[in-house]
């Protein structure tokens, strides 16, 4: 299950995706020929399935490109929807950004790699670094890419709405900023 802003999706187990809530921006239309999905994700108003084959499908609200998939993506691995962006995570653990860009949130930083986890929210992004390391980038008016000095040894991340991070650590111990 996956929530944006004012809509629902669903990911069922043959594959195919249910939506519902509000549909002002098309992001519960599903697109009819949606099928193979293996994951899903979410913007405010924007919709994302990555399907078995590694490639993404999206569509909502597209004010600024955010469901424009680039032509030649493939090998996705994982996705995420920030607010007016979509972020992929691709299986040579590189990452690709699309969509608004008015505080950085696609200038995926230089020389990033070896990434196994993604989160997006809003106009900021987290990467989880195979050696258990976080990278954060985009805005940061609350503090939310100032990784904790001290954080390792993390096992998952996500992002809330109200501009804060969480990290789960491999000692199931939280910390979040």
């Amino acid at each position: 299950i996956a929530a944006g802003r004012d809509h629902v999706l669903a990911l069922k187990s043959d594959g195919t995706v249910v939506a519902w809530g509000d549909n002002t921006f098309n992001q519960t239309n599903v697109p009819t020929d949606l099928t193979n999905v293996v994951a899903i994700a979410t913007g405010d108003f924007h919709s994302l399935a990555l399907k078995a084959d590694g490639t993404v499908t999206a569509w909502g609200y597209d004010d600024s490109g955010q469901t424009n998939v680039p032509a030649d993506l493939t090998n996705v691995v994982a996705i995420a929807g920030g607010l007016s962006h979509s972020l992929v995570l691709k299986a040579d653990g590189t990452m690709t950004a699309w969509g608004d860009n008015g505080f950085g949130q696609t200038n995926i930083p230089a020389n990033l790699t070896n990434v196994v986890a993604i989160a997006a929210r809003d106009f900021d992004n987290l990467a989880l670094k195979a050696d258990g390391s976080v990278v954060a980038w985009g805005n940061n008016s609350y503090g939310q890419t100032n990784v904790p000095a001290n954080l390792t040894n993390v096992a998952a991340i996500a992002q809330g709405i109200a501009a804060y991070c969480l990290a789960l650590k491999s000692d199931g111990t939280v910390v979040a900023w």
